[in-house]
Order: structure tokens, then C-alpha cells, then sequence
């Protein structure tokens, strides 16, 4: 179980410093430039942005390879 809850408040962690970093970029970047700014693992990246995805905090739309991130203000 304790792993679990590291799990849980790494990923809570994690999110939170992507909508800083988003909110710094103005409420928009690119899935890499976040990848490179945070130094996120793919993994890491990826269930971070769903987290807040599902939250409405964040809209993703594809942009060639990556995705364009956008602060959706919730």
C-alpha cells in the first residue's frame, strides 16, 4: 500500500509542477518543450497530463508528434 500512496503523491507532484510550468508559458506549450523543462520520463509526462485531462484542468490537441497543452482554467 505505501507504494501506492508514493505512487499517487509523485503523480500529484508531478502535475502540479506542469500547470506551473504551463501557467509560466502563458496557459500553452508543447508536450516536449514540458518534457525538457520538467526533465519528465515519457511516462511520467504522459500520466501527468492525463491526470489533469481528466480533471478539466488542462485540453490536449495533437500537434504533429507531440500534443499542444492549453490551460483550460478550472
Amino acid at each position: 500500500m505505501q507504494d501506492a500512496a508514493k505512487f499517487t503523491d509523485t503523480l500529484t507532484q508531478t502535475s502540479g509542477n506542469l500547470l506551473e510550468a504551463l501557467k509560466a508559458a502563458g496557459g500553452d506549450a508543447s508536450s516536449w518543450d514540458l518534457k525538457l523543462k520538467l526533465h519528465l520520463s515519457s511516462s511520467s509526462l504522459y500520466l501527468a497530463l492525463g491526470w489533469l485531462a481528466a480533471q478539466g484542468k488542462i485540453s490536449l490537441h495533437p500537434k504533429e508528434l507531440n500534443f499542444r497543452v492549453v490551460l483550460t482554467g478550472k
